[in-house]
């Protein structure tokens, strides 16, 4: 599997593009938000020759989303998200004014339920695992690649012993750590982490850090 990732709109949220040999790919977390960012997203999948295949979401907030509707009109295809985030469709607009911002259109829905457990298939056999880690937010989910030893994780976990925020709607911190404890910190500590805000990291690393 090969990787390309952006840094998008003012929250500098992480965007990845995963694809095999097939160029059939996955976007995970469509953050484009500025009409330049949604270019530079549909330069490299039309320079690479990538077909989209699927649209996933690590959870619904705004700036994970705001390019949900740029890519499925682009590209026609549905977002999946996990369904515990649905109060986010209709107040995604207001808590993103409220900080600040605006979405350029009208805010997206989930276009595909996803349930852990759930295996997401593209290109030659590769698979992406859904498991549901509330905490962030009660709809948060990573995807785990088991055969290339990753994991795109969102906002429940980030480097050096970082973690998102759980003040927001429907946030609680024990159950984030519940969920890091019980769910994500059982994956191999080789298992590389891609976070939904800055660099990678290693479940090694981050075991160390939250002394798990």
């Amino acid at each position: 599997m090969q990787l390309k990732s952006f840094e998008f709109n003012p929250i500098a949220e992480n965007t990845y593009v995963l694809w095999d040999d097939s160029r059939e790919c996955v976007i995970i977390d469509a953050g484009c938000f500025f009409p330049d960012e949604c270019r530079a997203l549909q330069s490299f999948i039309e320079s690479e020759r990538l077909t989209v295949k699927h649209l996933l979401c690590t959870h619904f907030h705004f700036d994970h989303v705001f390019g949900v509707r740029f890519v499925e009109t682009t590209w026609g295809v549905r977002c999946a998200a996990h369904p515990a985030d649905s109060w986010w469709e209709a107040n995604n607009a207001a808590v993103c004014a409220s900080f600040g911002l605006r979405f350029l259109g009208e805010p997206p829905v989930i276009g595909t339920p996803l349930a852990d457990g759930d295996v997401i298939r593209f290109g030659l056999g590769t698979t992406l695992r859904c498991i549901h880690l509330p905490g962030h937010s009660p709809g948060g989910v990573a995807f785990y690649d088991e055969d290339d030893g990753v994991a795109f994780v969102g906002d429940s976990l980030f480097a050096a012993g970082g973690m998102g925020r759980t003040d927001l709607h429907g946030g609680d911190y024990a159950e984030l750590m519940r969920s890091l404890r019980t769910r994500l910190f059982t994956l191999p500590d080789s298992t590389v982490i891609y976070p939904g805000h800055g660099p990678s990291t290693t479940l090694r690393t981050e075991r160390w850090y939250h002394n798990l």
